[in-house]
């Protein structure tokens, strides 16, 4: 039996309905009037505009699922004729995103049967979104089996709880769950995906060529890793009416991101193909070194894959926030330089072995493996696109260590030293204050007032 909406929340006063109703058309009719009226906004009301009608989307997309979860109990989708209940969201959204009907008819579905009343509460109550109620509800019936005394809504309520996160962290703890208790799972997850992997292209009529990679999670993760270090913007130096260029001065790279991405796979193609036809020399310096994927393993899953045989638990993750399970990793190892990191207490780096033409060596890896991207709030560049700045300035007397630095990309690094930024250095990470002024420009000299 299909729960209604009405049954999760107080019913609303009588009238209300019929109100909420006439103002949901006066809401579509204002929303055309926008666009001509931001002119009009000053810098902190356009920013308004922007978070508000984000939160309004969201919540939006939520009161549909649920309102599809009401149409399915009270029968209006049997009684129509479209073939289930995503059919029957795109007949009343047309012109929306096919990605987003298919994931609010699926969530209704999900929300009408009674066994999911905690998704549905968190819906109405917009503690969470409809993605992550998506990934939540596809990610549980995956975990149940390796957690055979869990119950299934306290689950539920787990991973909902994780929304502010995002849907990739829910992703990340399912297989954190998985590497922990089914790590066997994982491993022949990859060995499936393998299997399957393919790599095809076509010509297009504009003499382009489409090139598409389905990889397996292991593959994907050298790929991604080798095309974002390489992919990086890179700023040109202005050309200049004297002979020869202007070093002081340079120009934004202008290329897209994806121009960026394109190039970088052309020069890991030409290099690799330059080094097994021996025209070309191992590729040393800086292409040699930042392509390199770095991975985070505890000490007991290390040691335990390295004295037992079989499907032992454990992951690791990638600078770049993928995990994969252990034997995979132990693939990668074989044709890799190792970096090893071993970890005392709160995480702190011990011991950070150095690997050959890597201009900072361990140093680096140890920022690396705290910061794993921009520390500056809110940017995730990855660390490949970052410089190890110092917090307190070398000039001001400040050291080149681990307790000194922090990962930055380069448009952070600008703004940090424009309005002398200053940080919290811990073993556990970077905590910026946004209070201009307080970076010293020299030893002993007090933080700005």
């Amino acid at each position: 039996m299909a729960q209604s909406t009405s049954d999760l929340q107080a019913p609303a006063a009588p009238g209300t309905g019929a109100r909420l109703m006439g103002l949901l058309g006066e809401f579509k009719t204002a929303l055309d009037e926008w666009p001509g009226a931001l002119y009009q906004l000053d810098e902190t009301e356009l920013g308004e505009v922007v978070g508000s009608m984000l939160q309004i989307g969201t919540r939006g997309e939520n009161v549909a699922a649920l309102a599809t979860a009401d149409a399915l109990s009270r029968g209006t989708v049997a009684n129509s004729t479209a073939t289930g209940a995503p059919a029957w969201v795109a007949r009343q959204a047309a012109g929306v995103d096919p990605v987003v009907v298919r994931r609010v008819g699926t969530v209704g579905v999900d929300c009408a049967d009674p066994r999911n009343q905690v998704v549905a509460e968190a819906l109405a109550t917009g503690s969470a979104t409809v993605p992550v109620a998506a990934v939540a509800l596809r990610e549980v019936p995956r975990i149940l089996p390796q957690l055979p005394t869990a119950d299934r809504e306290d689950l539920l309520g787990r991973y909902l709880s994780l929304s502010s996160f995002g849907p990739r962290a829910l992703r990340e703890l399912s297989t954190r769950i998985r590497g922990e208790y089914a790590p066997e799972h994982l491993v022949r997850d990859e060995e499936r995906q393998q299997d399957c992997e393919s790599v095809y292209w076509a010509d297009l009529p504009s003499g382009l060529t489409r090139f598409v990679a389905e990889l397996s999670g292991g593959h994907a993760a050298v790929v991604k890793h080798a095309l974002r270090a390489l992919s990086a913007p890179a700023p040109q130096p202005c050309p200049t009416d004297t002979d020869g260029p202007n070093t002081s001065a340079t120009e934004r790279d202008t290329r897209t991101p994806a121009k960026r991405r394109a190039d970088a796979l052309v020069r890991l193609v030409d290099t690799a193909a330059g080094v097994l036809d021996g025209t070309a020399p191992r590729p040393v310096g800086e292409f040699g070194g930042t392509a390199k994927i770095l991975v985070t393993l505890d000490y007991q899953t290390l040691t335990d894959q390295l004295t037992q045989a079989g499907y032992l638990p454990g992951i690791g993750r990638t600078t770049d926030g993928d995990h994969l399970d252990a034997a995979t990793l132990r693939r990668l190892a074989c044709d890799a330089d190792l970096i090893p990191a071993v970890l005392g207490g709160d995480s702190e780096p011990l011991d950070v072995g150095r690997a050959k033409r890597l201009f900072t060596g361990g140093l680096r890896t140890a920022i690396i493996h705290r910061d794993q991207h921009c520390t500056f709030p809110g940017c995730d560049r990855p660390p490949d696109w970052c410089d190890a700045h110092h917090v307190t300035p070398w000039w001001a007397g400040g050291k080149t260590n681990l307790q000194n630095a922090a990962l930055l990309c380069a448009r952070h690094h600008t703004i940090v030293h424009r309005d002398l930024l200053t940080a919290t250095v811990t073993n556990a990470g970077v905590t910026w204050d946004l209070t201009p002024g307080l970076m010293p420009a020299r030893p002993g000299q007090n933080p700005a007032a």
